[in-house]
C-alpha cells in the first residue's frame, strides 16, 4: 500500500513539474510587459510590486522542483529588487538588466526542455549581470535570523564596498552559498535548521566555487574561539560583545583585503 501511496506521490510531483514548466513561458511573457510598460511610461508600485511576486513565485517552485538554476536567478534578481526601496530607485539601467535576467530564464527553460543538468553559460553570465548592478563592490552573505543583530552587521558594514545578501535560515543560505558566488560568509552559529558551524563545514567540504571563500563566525561562546583547529572551522570567530561592531568591520575589512584608503 505505502509503494503505491509512493508511486501516486511521484506522479503527482511530475505532474506539477510539468505543469510549472508548461506555465513558465506565460509567466516569463508577463514578466516582459510589465518591465517594457515600466521603461516607457515609469514604474509603478502595482507594476512593480507584480513583478516581483512573479519572480518570487518562479524561485519558490524552482526549488520545489528541483531546478535550482531558476532558484539562483530568481535569487539574484530579488536582491537587485531589493536595493530599489520598493521600485522607488527602480531606475531605467536596473530595469534594463532585469530583462537580461527574464532572457536568461528563458533560455534556462529551453535547456530545461533539452534535459540539460549542468548551466555553466548561464552561470558565467549570471555572474556578468551581478558585477553589473554591484559594481566595485563585494557580495556578502550575512546569516542572522535577529533584527537586531542583523542591524548592528549592516550599520557596522555600511561604509565598506559591499553588498549585503540577508538571510535567516541556515539551511536556505547553504543552498545559495552552494549554487551563487560570494565573496564572503558571514554568520551567527545561532541560527535555526543549520547552525553557522555547520553551515561553514558544510560548504567548506563542498565542490561549491564558495569552498574556499573566508567565513566569519559570530558567537555567543567565548571557548569556541580558542577552539580553532579543523580545515572545517572559521577563518575568524567574533564573540558577540561590545566590540562587536568594530571587530566585524576590521576583520571584513582584512578578509575582503580592502585598504583603509578604500573610499578615496
Amino acid at each position: 500500500m505505502s509503494s503505491i501511496n509512493s508511486d501516486t506521490f511521484q506522479q503527482m510531483l511530475l505532474q506539477l513539474h510539468n505543469s510549472f514548466l508548461e506555465e513558465m513561458p506565460e509567466k516569463l511573457d508577463r514578466l516582459e510587459q510589465l518591465l517594457m510598460a515600466m521603461e516607457k511610461y515609469g514604474v509603478s508600485r502595482d507594476s512593480f510590486n507584480e513583478f516581483y511576486r512573479i519572480i518570487h513565485s518562479l524561485k519558490g517552485s524552482g526549488g520545489t522542483f528541483g531546478l535550482h538554476i531558476i532558484t539562483t536567478l530568481c535569487h539574484q534578481l530579488e536582491d537587485l529588487l531589493n536595493t530599489t526601496e520598493g521600485g522607488a530607485k527602480y531606475t531605467p539601467a536596473l530595469v534594463a538588466i532585469s530583462l537580461e535576467y527574464v532572457d536568461l530564464l528563458r533560455m534556462t527553460l529551453g535547456q530545461v526542455h533539452a534535459g540539460n543538468t549542468s548551466f555553466p553559460q548561464i552561470e558565467e553570465r549570471l555572474n556578468g549581470l551581478r558585477k553589473q548592478f554591484a559594481p566595485k563592490q563585494f557580495t556578502v552573505m550575512i546569516v542572522d535570523n535577529t533584527k537586531l543583530l542583523t542591524q548592528i552587521y549592516l550599520q557596522a558594514l555600511a561604509e565598506l564596498p559591499i553588498r549585503p545578501v540577508v538571510i535567516g535560515d541556515g539551511y536556505i543560505a547553504l543552498m545559495r552559498a552552494l549554487t551563487e558566488p560570494f565573496d564572503l560568509l558571514i554568520t551567527t552559529n545561532e541560527i535555526p535548521v543549520l547552525n553557522g558551524i555547520a553551515l561553514i563545514g558544510a560548504l567548506k567540504l563542498s565542490a561549491s566555487k564558495n569552498r574556499n571563500i573566508k567565513a566569519i563566525l559570530v558567537t555567543a561562546n567565548r571557548g569556541i574561539a580558542n577552539k580553532k583547529s579543523r580545515a572545517t572551522d572559521a577563518d575568524y570567530v567574533i564573540v558577540k560583545d561590545a566590540q562587536l561592531a568594530q571587530n566585524l568591520a576590521d576583520i571584513t575589512k582584512n578578509a575582503l583585503s580592502i585598504s583603509a584608503t578604500h573610499d578615496a
